[in-house]
């Protein structure tokens, strides 16, 4: 086969595999979904970690509301697509994984963080994220993951809204306290007299 005919056949191909088949319209629409309803997410190059290591990484974040998926490129940089994730467009090449949470927004940057603390080498490679739409790099995502988490940061407003009203009750005590004994003084004197 000449080399121009080669070329041809090649050209055909790749017009052939650009029709979209149901499968792949099915994959885009529910990784579309995941965009939609994710309050954030980090994008991670999973390139050296082993079948085995992933299957476990999975389970350990399925356990803290955290997905972990394996992601092709050209199906997630259709689905992204009016949602925040656009902001992606450029980021879309490569092995990459998507980490995301519906309902912590520190939650894929936490996750992600427990595992390079167990296993540094067998560890997906942040590249970025996305919290709010919009994109952060991997020392935001760092940032992110040593924050306190939820239930901490909700104490300590707690404890801190609690601080002045625990004070205005003891300056409350205090005053009753000292007018109940000048109502006593004065019933005595009165008494007295």
């Amino acid at each position: 086969m000449a080399a121009g005919e080669r070329r041809g056949m090649n050209v055909l191909r790749r017009k052939v595999s650009v029709v979209p088949t149901p499968a792949k319209e099915q994959a885009v629409k529910e990784l579309n979904e995941v965009f939609l309803k994710a309050k954030s997410a980090v994008l991670a190059d999973y390139q050296r970690i082993d079948a085995q290591t992933i299957t476990a990484m999975r389970a350990k974040m399925r356990a803290q509301s955290v997905e972990f998926r394996v992601i092709k490129n050209t199906l997630a940089r259709q689905a992204a697509k009016n949602t925040p994730f656009e902001v992606l467009d450029d980021i879309w090449t490569g092995p990459l994984s998507l980490v995301v949470s519906y309902d912590d927004p520190v939650g894929p940057a936490k996750a992600l963080a427990e595992c390079a603390k167990a296993n540094a080498e067998k560890s997906p490679k942040v590249i970025c994220g996305v919290v709010g739409g919009k994109k952060i790099d991997p020392e935001q995502v760092k940032a992110l993951a040593d924050l306190p988490s939820r239930e901490a940061l909700i104490a300590m407003m707690l404890a801190t809204m609690q601080g002045p009203t625990t004070n205005f009750v003891g300056v409350f005590h205090s005053l009753l306290r000292k007018l109940v004994g000048t109502l006593d003084a004065v019933r005595e004197k009165k008494g007295g007299s």
